[in-house]
């Protein structure tokens, strides 16, 4: 849910920002920008620090304040508040709420499956990622001209919080230290 609800993100919001508040190229510029920024800023440490936290809990934090954070956008809009400024803002939150989560996913997958299942549940993993980048577009596009752009934002808030309810549905004992983990605070 999460991997899909990153891409209707990706284009729900500047549709949203075109279609509501007639953003300038420039504009849009900057929002596409502040969305990526943060894989530019962060993606190097991020690993690292997710390699000393609780992936699960990294997981359903990232999951439930991304989930906050777009479900601000449609509350703004009823409020007649929304800005490119808050557009852009909340991109660059959501954009680094996503990149632990995504550093966190991957680390958390060896401790649910066996070693001899890990190849396979890998392929699966990404295999989902890159459903996600083709069907979450698309998605959005059809959702937003449905819908409008605040309530595909609203489905997309309710799909990062299922997430996260469903990732703290995962037994909290994979977050447990093991043997050879260094630095795991979990």
């Amino acid at each position: 849910m999460a991997q899909i609800g990153s891409q209707l993100a990706v284009v729900a919001i500047p549709l949203l920002a075109v279609g509501m508040l007639h953003a300038s190229a420039f504009e849009m510029g900057l929002l596409g920008a502040m969305g990526t920024l943060p894989y530019l800023l962060l993606g190097l440490v991020a690993g690292a620090w997710v390699d000393r936290l609780p992936k699960r809990t990294v997981m359903i934090v990232a999951d439930v304040a991304r989930g906050l954070l777009i479900l601000g956008i449609p509350v703004a809009a009823a409020l007649d508040h929304l800005s490119i400024g808050l557009l852009l803002g909340i991109a660059f939150l959501v954009g680094v709420l996503s990149v632990f989560f995504n550093a966190a996913y991957g680390a958390l997958l060896p401790r649910l499956v066996r070693r001899d299942q890990l190849t396979d549940a890998n392929g699966k993993l990404y295999g989902i990622q890159s459903i996600a980048q083709v069907v979450g577009p698309a998605l959005a596009g059809s959702l937003v001209g449905i819908v409008t752009a605040p309530v595909t934002m609203l489905v997309n808030a309710i799909g990062f919080l299922g997430s996260g309810w469903f990732i703290g549905r995962i037994d909290p004992a994979v977050d447990a230290p093991r043997e050879g983990d260094r630095g795991n605070a979990a």
